[in-house]
Order: structure tokens, then sequence, then C-alpha cells
């Protein structure tokens, strides 16, 4: 049983901590935050056994295996980096990292202390994920013709601009926030090198994209049209395009069901759908693996420099950059 400590206390942390119930190999022990009240307060409503008030005693303790990081994302990289250094697994939540720099950093720690690490990105663990790149790697359906990926919500109406989502130094935005699942999504299905990127943003007074409209051309002619948005909703749908067939993957993201030319396939979760990534963390583990063979480092290497082009071409720098 692999004996997980939880790297903040936030809405994810609480994700994470309430879905581990139904894994089959791994436990949350303890949890970290910035200060032991909030901590203390995660703990007994978890029923934990350990709260630790700051991040380096936890990696300092010796009860737990493992780590789930769910702070924002400019402080994965120095959290990852402290608890491989201290001997510790380390699962990130998505992105892993703000930039291809900081990235390379934490897979240069986790080969030096032959550690596991691997980006939270539990859409590509789901039960409908898996059937679907079943299909597209048997070729049943024909060659993927076209990919169409949304996803936005209204999240900033009466938002104080301090908090993360708006926040350029906490690495704020639509892009790196959720614009992150449809541009791993495609990635995930799409067996072809990325040829070009044409991407257009809207901002926010703070600095941060509210908006991103991409498009990514594959060397095989193949172009997925993307959307995120913190500012209005969308369709928040997947929608593969084949020569025989078309996938629609509602909330793609999360998805429990997809629609075949309109048939129906459910696939539902055991709990909240963060089960599936955090077995085949623990499972990678068990099988003495320190890289993952769905979420493999290559993987999170071309998602980061995608969104790297993309804001590069949209010109959003953040400020500790």
């Amino acid at each position: 049983m692999i004996r997980f400590g939880i790297v903040g206390a936030g809405a994810i942390a609480q994700k994470f901590a309430t879905d581990i119930i139904k894994s089959k190999n791994a436990v949350v022990t303890a949890v970290a935050s910035r200060t032991f009240k909030k901590a203390d307060e995660f703990k007994e409503r978890f029923h934990l056994d350990y709260a630790f008030g700051s991040y380096k005693e936890m990696a300092q303790s010796d009860v737990i295996d493992a780590v789930y990081i769910a702070t924002p994302h400019n402080f994965h990289m120095e959290q990852a980096i402290l608890f491989l250094n201290h001997g510790k697994h380390v699962l990130v939540e998505k992105p892993i990292s703000v930039n291809i720099h900081e990235l390379k950093e934490m897979i240069l720690a986790a080969k030096n202390n032959n550690r596991l690490l691997m980006e939270g990105m539990w859409t590509s663990f789901l039960p409908v994920t898996k059937f679907v790149k079943d299909i597209v790697e048997s070729k049943q359906f024909g060659e993927i013709k076209e990919m169409n990926f949304e996803f936005g919500f209204d999240l900033i109406s009466d938002y104080d601009e301090k908090r993360r989502l708006l926040n350029p130094h906490l690495a704020g935005g639509s892009l790196l926030d959720i614009g992150v699942y449809p541009i791993s999504s495609v990635l995930h299905y799409m067996d072809s090198e990325v040829f070009h990127i044409d991407a257009n943003a809207l901002f926010h007074t703070t600095g941060v994209d509210t908006d991103c409209d991409i498009i990514i051309t594959f060397e095989n002619g193949v172009k997925a049209n993307l959307k995120s948005s913190i500012s209005k909703p969308t369709k928040r749908q997947g929608v593969i395009t084949f020569e025989n067939h078309e996938i629609v993957i509602p909330n793609f993201w999360s998805g429990e069901k997809c629609f075949i030319d309109g048939v129906k396939h459910d696939f539902p979760f055991k709990a909240g759908g963060f089960e599936y990534q955090i077995d085949a963390f623990a499972e990678t583990i068990q099988n003495g693996l320190t890289e993952n063979d769905i979420m493999r480092f290559d993987k999170s290497i071309t998602t980061i420099e995608v969104m790297d082009k993309i804001r590069d071409i949209i010109g959003l720098k953040y400020p500790f950059e």
C-alpha cells in the first residue's frame, strides 16, 4: 500500500483525498499546508494520521512514500524537487510545470533520486479515454480527419483579481488552468508530431489570458481546433471525426460516457475519477518503475512545449519567468 502525503489543502486536494478511498493500492496518511491550522483541519476532516505545518517537515518524515502536489502551478517545480530529493515519489497536479525549463529540472531530480515523477493528468487514465484510445489505435474507424476540443466556464465573474485564476504571479489564466486539458487530450490521441500552431487570446487587465483559441496542425495533416475560456461557457466536449465514424465525448476531461454516431456508451467512475490515475501511479511504484507508460516524460514534455509555444504566440509571460 502506497502511503500518500498531500501538498496543499484546497479544493483539488480535497477531491484527491475523497477519491483515493476507492483506490485498491494507495492511502492518504498525511497532509501539509502553509499553516498547521489549515493542515490540521484537513487532517480531521479526512481522518488522516498526520498534519504538517511545513512542506519540508513532511518531506523529511518517514510516514509517507509519495506525495500529491495540489498547489498553484508556480510552486510545482520547487515542491516536486524538495520531495524527490527526500526520496519521495511525486504525482503533480496538471500542468506539471509552468514551462519546459522547470519540467526538465524536475525530471533531472527524479532521475537523480530514482523516484517516480508523474503529471496528474487524470483524463488520460479514465475508462472512456482508454476506450476511445483503443479505437484510435485499432484504426477500426479509419484515420482521424479532425479533432475539436472545447473547455470553458464563466469562472471569473465577481472574482477577486488576487486569486489564482487571474493572478499572473500564480501562473493564472485559461491556458495553463484548463487549456492544458484539450491540448493534452489531442496529443494523447494523435500519433503524429506537431507541425504548426496558430493561436490567439483575450486578456484580463491583470495580464493573464481569459480565452484562448488554438489550431494545432499535425505532420499528417490533421487539424485540432481547441478552445479554453474562464470568462464564458463553451460546448465542453471533445469531438473526433474519423474517416467512417464520429466520437463525441461530453465533458471529455472528466467524461463518463461517449457517443459513437449518436449511440451512447457509458463508463461510470468508481469514485470521482481520480482513482484511476492514483492506482496507475501506485502500480508503477510497486512494479519498480520510475516512469509511467501512459503519462510518460515525453508526453508531458510535448504538452508543456506546445503551451510554451502558444504563450510565445499570444505574448503571455509570467513575472517570475
